[in-house]
């Protein structure tokens, strides 16, 4: 069974080609532009996983991170973090929370899908 990927982004045409990317090697893809509309989805499933910009206008991506780790049944997400401030090097892990990673935005697409191989996406 295909694997669900939450893409939050406020911009468009990053949504537009994670989407591309994803659903081109097997994953099923849904998208939200902000916070607000991020929690609407996850009430209506629980994603997989969620790819998660860091800089949105009104809450960004590691507040509306810490907001599910409160909240027992989507705390355990594996969360993504998709920034252009974070160095494009190898992806990194949380030292802090197992289910948080951090991917620069300008990472090869090949660096994601490993990346989700290897949390088990």
């Amino acid at each position: 069974m295909a694997k669900h990927i939450l893409v939050v982004d406020d911009e468009p045409f990053t949504i537009q080609i994670l989407t591309l990317r994803l659903v081109a090697n097997g994953y099923l893809v849904d998208s939200a532009s902000d916070g607000a509309d991020m929690l609407a989805k996850l009430a209506d499933f629980k994603p997989d996983a969620i790819l998660l910009d860091v800089m949105m206008p009104r809450i960004d991506g590691t507040q509306l991170a810490d907001l599910l780790g409160q909240m027992p049944d989507l705390a355990d997400i594996p969360i993504i973090f998709h920034s252009a401030l974070i160095s494009p090097d190898l992806p990194q892990d949380s030292p802090v929370n197992p289910h948080h990673h951090y991917l620069s935005k300008t990472a090869e697409p090949e660096v994601l899908l490993a990346l989700l191989k290897r949390i088990g996406v």
